[in-house]
């Protein structure tokens, strides 16, 4: 299942791109000490940064702390030019 994360336009820039990131961070720290069944359910945290490469990679060190059996890529088809995934 996947994590809570706060979504936002991944074109937006600025402090809410911080704010979402690390709210996101925070709701997975909720989220796996609610996660009542891990033996048969695995929790997935979402990357999150928008398209700042520095806070992606961020959000990513922080999830991976959290030794998760994988990990989704959030803020992709948000309004953002492909281009700037690529």
């Amino acid at each position: 299942m996947m994590q809570l994360d706060d979504v936002i336009k991944t074109t937006t820039e600025g402090p809410r791109v911080i704010e979402a990131q690390e709210r996101t961070t925070r709701w997975l720290d909720r989220c796996i000490e609610a996660h009542s069944k891990p033996d048969i359910q695995n929790l997935f945290p979402i990357i999150q940064g928008g398209v700042d490469l520095e806070l992606r990679k961020k959000s990513l060190d922080d999830l991976i702390a959290r030794d998760a059996p994988g990990y989704a890529i959030g803020g992709l088809a948000g309004g953002e030019d492909k281009a700037d995934f690529w």
